[in-house]
């Protein structure tokens, strides 16, 4: 359950769709809660931290079994979570899976990345996914 300021700020996002252009330009902590100043609220650190766990929560419960095992691991793991962050593509990404002994098709990852962009709130899977570089299917192993 979110805190009210943190409903208040996601409803607010939600009700102004120009707000996703410059929620694609957050990186940190500190833009999500300047943006948010601009737009008239106050949020803390612990705010940010739990929109980005809300988040990540309703994503996971979207997307396939296996992505879903998948970003579980890494984000339980913190050397995981770096080798994640790493990854500049879907070929990457999938390769990174196989590495942790988790299957994921293409398919089921393209999947995972339109339910992280379909979010109209803040989420890091939203950024991951949209800075990941598009490849041709002939890309892909």
């Amino acid at each position: 359950m979110l805190s009210e300021a943190s409903q208040k700020f996601n409803q607010y996002l939600i009700e102004f769709p120009e707000l996703q252009t410059q929620l694609k330009s957050i990186k940190s902590p500190v833009d999500l809660i300047n943006l948010a100043k601009q737009e008239g609220f106050e949020l803390t650190i612990d705010n940010f931290q739990e929109l980005a766990q809300y988040a990540f929560h309703q994503w996971l419960i979207k997307v396939a079994p296996s992505v879903r095992l998948f970003f579980e691991k890494v984000h339980n793991d913190q050397e995981l979570h770096q080798k994640l962050n790493q990854c500049t593509s879907m070929n990457d990404l999938i390769s990174f899976a196989k590495e942790c002994n988790i299957y994921i098709t293409l398919l089921e990852m393209e999947k995972a990345a339109e339910v992280a962009k379909s979010f109209k709130v803040f989420s890091f899977e939203k950024l991951f996914f949209q800075n990941l570089k598009v490849q041709s299917k002939n890309d892909i192993v």
